[in-house]
């Protein structure tokens, strides 16, 4: 919306820094700090340009409390200056420096510097229009409901306020369970910021058991992996019973740390597990041929010599270009480990050399076979005819074509060697889409042709394949992969954050152990500069919003989701000791809940192959539930 106000207002869309173009501009602003920004180093040391990820965390922070306002500003430097001593000291210097490397950022860039820009250039908008820019654009908007959030920036909250100041629409807060009744409790500081703050806010929260509405059995075993099949088995007998997949849900505060242990379980019961996770995109082949091509590129653009493992690298993840000079009855297909040993094997392991070099001995290894000595040529032509300096459209010409190569015939060859729960397939296939995907949207290798070309134009890289491979890197970090669903037919697994307003007739969350579930709390300012902020014991502090992160607020939100989540019967579990036999303790989010714990005898039915469902739970299922259960 805001943006969308902004484009009415100047009449152009308004362009905005995403996260990697910042932090190039960043890094160029702190290779010789000026102004009290060089304060930053007395808090993230002299070497600024190798902390960036911290001090953009720390901006963003700083930005979240103040919006760029000099009253929270203000406030903010006062909460920090009653801090004692050294504290007091460092949280002055962030404060100061952060403060001077914002200003220099958004003097640097004729774009919007963040969301958090465009939410107070939205804001501006409204107001400055009195609110008749809104009302020509959203004249049909009465009402906007804000769900689901456990953060009320005040860039947010100054966009919120001034639509409700100065339009007809209104504006309501559908807030969590636990960090909720803060944020509710410090609007009236926050909104009379600029006047007197309020006194002292009274919050009131709600324990975890107001919001269970079904039975809660508490598993307990000994390891993640024995939970992780306790999980499985429990899914099993109930879909032996009859229950419907799509009754199911798995749970885990951090999914990804029970993917692989649900994956191995999953096998045992013969059942299929679909993931709403983050792809892990540089694990996967697509990625990893497309970055080994590029360093091969940038090696041999650069006519030095090649090792054996850049050389080999690119064969190792399946590289094969199907357009390519070939025999008409010969079939394309990658190089096999065995030939890719022999090839190394024979020109040696320590072997180095530029392409001319590679093409003569191979050329002259007479125990190379025939076949694999013409392919490999093939293969050291194609790197000779891609090696120069590239524009921004060599990128999708010469990675399509390899990308191609591993659509039509590698990931077939996956597919066919696969398990019957098609996971390879599933995560090359989705890997894939994320890397080429289709002609009309959004991916990898397009926007590196973006992003390159960008950075290129402003002088920040060179034309090289190193600084293709710099930008792809780059992007596959920030934006490791979408949040997708594999298979609607499989029994789901997802974070707690994505049960918000679900549904399922049986959950089982998994990992109640201190430390994970809840998470520790973390930030980036000073830990007691986050502590007087979240205790509000002045008018200053009250007049600040509280990150999420900071408390264990937000993970009591994730338990009460997937508490709500659950309508006939609520399963958690949790192990007692990791691989190294580190003790892990029941998590405190726990002891508000009423749990009945699994016995031994009950426990050990359970994990058998029949997956016998203890008496509790199988009592939970309806009489109308069919009894001919879900075939395997």
């Amino acid at each position: 919306m805001a943006t969308e106000l902004i484009a009415t207002a100047k009449e152009s869309d308004p362009a905005v820094l995403d996260r990697m173009d910042r932090l190039r501009v960043l890094e160029d602003l702190l290779v010789s700090p000026s102004g009290d920004a060089s304060r930053l180093s007395r808090v993230f040391g002299t070497s600024l340009t190798t902390q960036l990820d911290q001090i953009e965390a720390a901006r963003e922070e700083v930005l979240l409390l103040t919006g760029n306002q000099p009253t929270r500003h203000s406030a903010l430097e006062t909460v920090c200056d009653e801090l004692d001593g050294v504290a007091s000291r460092d949280a002055l210097d962030l404060l100061t420096g952060i403060s001077s490397l914002e200003k220099q950022l958004r003097n640097s860039v004729e774009e919007y510097t963040s969301s958090a820009a465009v939410l107070e250039a939205g804001a501006e908008v409204v107001t400055g229009s009195e609110g008749s820019v809104w009302q020509n654009k959203y004249s049909g908007i009465e009402r906007i409901n804000v769900v689901g959030i456990s953060t009320l920036g005040t860039p947010l909250l100054t966009f919120l306020t001034a639509i409700g100041r100065e339009t007809s629409s209104t504006v309501h807060l559908y807030l969590r369970a636990h960090t909720g009744p803060r944020i509710a409790s410090r609007l009236r500081s926050r909104l009379n910021s600029g006047g007197t703050p309020s006194t002292s806010d009274s919050v009131a929260r709600s324990q975890i058991s107001e919001f269970r509405t079904t039975p809660v059995t508490e598993i307990v075993a000994k390891t993640r992996a024995e939970e992780a099949r306790a999980a499985v088995a429990t899914c099993d007998g109930l879909l032996q019973k009859g229950v419907s997949v799509s009754d199911i849900a798995i749970v885990a505060r951090d999914i990804d740390k029970y993917e692989r242990v649900l994956t191995t379980a999953s096998d045992i019961y013969g059942r299929r597990l679909s993931f709403w996770t983050q792809l892990e995109l540089k694990r996967t082949l697509p990625y990893r041929v497309v970055a080994e091509t590029c360093s091969l590129l940038a090696a041999a653009s650069d006519d030095t010599s090649i090792d054996t493992e850049t050389m080999f690298q690119p064969l190792k993840c399946q590289w094969i270009v199907t357009e390519d000079d070939a025999k008409r009855d010969e079939v394309i297909r990658p190089f096999t480990p065995a030939e890719i040993s022999e090839l190394r094997q024979e020109v040696g392991t320590d072997y180095s050399g530029t392409l001319a070099q590679w093409r003569d001995t191979v050329g002259m290894t007479t125990s190379i076979g025939s076949n694999t000595q013409r392919r490999f040529e093939n293969y050291l032509d194609w790197c000779q005819r891609h090696r120069c300096a590239p524009e921004p459209d060599d990128i999708l010409a010469t990675l399509g074509p390899v990308l191609n190569g591993f659509e039509t015939v590698v990931l077939p060859d996956i597919e066919e060697n696969d398990t019957a729960a098609y996971a390879e397939t599933s995560r090359a296939a989705r890997a894939m889409q994320r890397v080429a995907g289709d002609t009309d949207s959004e991916h990898l290798l397009r926007e590196a042709r973006a992003k390159y070309a960008d950075w290129r134009d402003r002088h920040q890289i060179e034309s090289s394949w190193s600084s293709v491979l710099e930008v792809i890197e780059t992007i596959a970090t920030v934006r490791p992969g979408r949040r997708e669903h594999e298979n609607a037919e499989r029994l789901d697994v997802l974070d707690a954050t994505d049960t918000w307003l679900r549904s399922y007739a049986y959950v089982i969350a998994l990992g109640f152990v201190d430390g994970e579930w809840p998470q520790q709390p973390h930030g980036e300012l000073p830990v007691k500069v986050q502590t007087a902020v979240t205790d509000g014991d002045s008018p200053e502090a009250r007049s600040l919003g509280v990150r999420g992160a900071w408390t264990e607020e937000r993970e009591y939100d994730h338990a009460v989701d997937a508490l709500r989540t659950a309508t006939n019967h609520m399963i958690v579990t949790r192990f007692t000791e990791d691989m190294e036999g580190v003790t892990y303790q029941r998590s405190p989010l726990l002891e508000e809940l009423s749990t009945t714990t699994l016995g031994a005898e009950a426990y050990h039915e359970l994990l058998d192959y029949d997956a016998a469902l203890p008496d509790r739970l199988r009592n939970s299922i309806p009489e109308d539930v069919s009894t001919e259960g879900v075939n395997k």
